[in-house]
């Protein structure tokens, strides 16, 4: 991808966004953790979380808004993780935040002259969605000088936001970069919220106006609130000039340390480039979700990270890493990171204490249960096994059934 804008590091995109809005008037919080004070979710997943009581009327604050590099796990789409250059189960996500303070009007403005004059990203590559129903935001956009032919209409499941089954949501404004068409799928209707490569979107305006009931109905909220978020890692791509996460310079270092742990090079063959990438992704997830005190464990969050664990040490196995490996990551995680998230140097012992832990306990888990598999390819008539069998390696011996 040919960059026609100046390229910047993960460090210094993050210090222009939060920077540009602390000069207008948002107050800077530090990222919450990753435990959400919310028992309506498992893991902090977006930057909103820590705000929800303000989107609520239960709090209030004297600046007009409020802005945050939050840390977030999202593990729903995990079996996409690496296996694209956009999934990530541990993100950065940047946010300015208003209840009541900014209007849509001025938050659109402030990201239109954010991502054109700081970032300088050229307009004729910058694509616009807004929800089916919303004129408003689609004519607030034009006013800006966006053209017509860039902004698209979705529906719900692209354009109305929700944090979570109940509480705050609405409609949602998204802005997409154009990678060109080498990235794209070819279809004569490619466009943003197609599934190839081609739009990358890395920003959502989200217009909270409503408080999701657990019945579906949607109650308008005191005051009209916006919840902008612009995943870091994708930006970083896009100001880096490279079409994927895993190439821009936090988590290429990470993928670094698979290639000398695992003697390979990035680059030369699709499966190992898979396991490099899951690797270096879930190790950041790994790092922090035990700096916030999650342990491993058979359930909820503990289930999370033992999964996310677990894979990494599958995917470091078949590329021929063996061993405690994992906290060669965690070193290099808080030395990229550390000086952003004191509390992953604070935690660094223990981190390293239950990883270890860990890798001894899954190796067990793997020793044994190989043993019972290769007994059962042993007695084998043809080239399936069954599902039962493989029931029994995932039930009885905790073995993953996609190592089987």
């Amino acid at each position: 991808m040919s960059a026609d804008y100046p390229s910047m590091t993960t460090a210094e995109i993050r210090s222009k966004f939060l920077n540009f809005f602390e000069e207008r008037g948002l107050k800077l919080y530090p990222s919450s953790s990753l435990v959400p004070d919310d028992p309506s979710l498992l893991l902090a997943n977006a930057g909103m979380n820590q705000f929800k009581e303000y989107y609520q009327g239960k709090k209030t604050m004297k600046e007009i808004g409020a802005i945050s590099c939050q840390k977030c796990v999202r593990t729903n789409d995990i079996d996409c993780i690496g296996e694209d250059g956009r999934h990530l189960s541990f993100f950065e996500m940047l946010g300015d935040f208003s209840f009541g303070g900014v209007s849509k009007e001025q938050a659109c403005a402030w990201a239109f002259e954010l991502i054109t004059k700081e970032f300088k990203l050229p307009l004729d590559r910058l694509y616009f969605t807004v929800f089916t129903e919303d004129d408003e935001t689609h004519d607030v956009w034009r006013s800006l000088g966006v053209a017509e032919d860039h902004i698209s209409r979705l529906g719900e499941d692209d354009n109305f936001w929700r944090a979570g089954p109940t509480g705050p949501c609405g409609p949602c404004s998204e802005i997409y970069y154009d990678q060109g068409p080498e990235f794209g799928c070819g279809s004569p209707d490619c466009a943003p919220g197609c599934d190839c490569d081609r739009f990358l979107e890395y920003w959502n305006c989200v217009f909270t106006q409503y408080d999701g009931q657990e019945d579906g109905t949607l109650v308008p909220l005191p005051k009209k609130n916006i919840d902008t978020g612009m995943g870091l890692e994708r930006m970083a791509a896009i100001m880096q000039g490279v079409q994927s996460n895993y190439e821009t310079d936090v988590l290429r270092s990470l993928v670094a340390v698979g290639e000398r742990l695992a003697g390979v090079t990035y680059g030369e063959d699709a499966e190992c480039d898979l396991a490099l990438r899951i690797i270096a992704d879930h190790s950041r997830s790994v790092t922090f979700m035990i700096a916030d005190g999650i342990l491993p464990g058979n359930e909820g969050r503990g289930y999370v990270l033992r999964r996310l664990l677990r894979r990494a040490i599958m995917k470091a196995q078949l590329i021929g890493i063996e061993g405690h490996f994992l906290n060669e990551y965690v070193d290099e995680i808080v030395r990229l990171m550390g000086d952003v998230y004191p509390e992953i140097v604070e935690n660094r012992e223990l981190e390293r204490g239950l990883i270890m832990a860990e890798e001894d306990r899954f190796g067990a888990t793997l020793r044994q249960g190989q043993a019972y598999l290769e007994e059962a390819l042993g007695k084998l008539e043809g080239d399936v096994l069954s599902g039962e069998e493989a029931f029994t390696l995932h039930d009885t011996y905790g073995f993953p059934v996609e190592v089987t």
